[in-house]
């Protein structure tokens, strides 16, 4: 794809970054297969090969919309457009440079910003979000059926493995499911225990920063990185083999790390 970024852009890291993940994209449209809202909606704006145009388009410098921020909010950022794409685009480093960017042009209405500065500020936080989901899970069968939908039934996580074995990873909890669906980490505990392996939680872990990150507070979310990093690095040096996580949507943020920190 043959690229002209704006000035404001052009010579910054952003923008070194952006151009090349543009210049690899070919317009061939395997993405849309796998794009969940592509699939929903059927808008060719609501599938990457659209939302690259659309950022394509900003960064060039056409002024943002509240239909192009509309259309970028919904990406869910699942990135299963990166398995199927034969150029390799990182179409989610593109997504978030452009996010930032039509941010920066679109200021959200209050209550929007209000809504996105909880949700930043309660969900990577396990001390406010459990008690609040324990509260909603008692209250759950007098809410309302759309609310209902929303709050999981309580679960039974089962017993955590007691054993102390020789093998050992560690355990990225989240910050979310513990709360929301206990039983996935436990069993995952379980399964290893089975191998011999003992899975350890480091105490002072918490969020990845994908909440943040994709909520575009980057510096935030950097925080996040370097605490998880600090709390992993003892038990690496003694021996971990691996950093085992089972939400999707954590495995890809820690992946980037590296990048991201660089």
């Amino acid at each position: 794809m043959q690229t002209n970024l704006a000035d404001f852009i052009k010579d910054t890291p952003e923008g070194h970054e952006a151009d090349s993940i543009l210049r690899a994209c070919v317009h061939c449209g395997f993405c849309t297969a796998t794009c969940p809202t592509y699939q929903l909606l059927g808008d060719e704006l609501d599938g990457p090969r659209g939302r690259i145009y659309l950022i394509k388009q900003v960064l060039e410098g056409k002024p943002a919309t509240r239909q192009t921020q509309l259309h970028l909010d919904r990406c869910l950022t699942c990135r299963s457009c990166e398995s199927t794409c034969p150029s390799g685009v990182q179409y989610g480093r593109l997504v978030d440079i452009g996010r930032k960017v039509v941010d920066d042009q679109v200021p959200r209405p209050f209550l929007q910003q209000a809504l996105r500065t909880v949700l930043k500020e309660t969900l990577p936080r396990k001390w406010l979000f459990a008690p609040a989901m324990k509260m909603g899970q008692m209250v759950r069968p007098l809410l309302p059926a759309a609310l209902r939908s929303k709050v999981p039934a309580p679960q039974n996580a089962g017993a955590w493995p007691a054993t102390v074995h020789a093998r050992k990873m560690l355990l990225l909890d989240g910050c979310v499911q513990p709360a929301m669906a206990p039983n996935i980490n436990a069993a995952t505990a379980r399964v290893l225990d089975a191998l011999g392996v003992q899975l350890v939680v480091a105490p002072r872990a918490g969020c990845c920063g994908a909440i943040r990150h994709h909520l575009n507070d980057h510096e935030a979310a950097k925080d996040d990185m370097r605490r998880n990093i600090d709390a992993w690095w003892p038990a690496i040096v003694a021996g971990a083999e691996a950093i085992v996580m089972t939400a999707s949507g954590c495995g890809a943020m820690v992946k980037d790390y590296a990048h991201l920190l660089a």
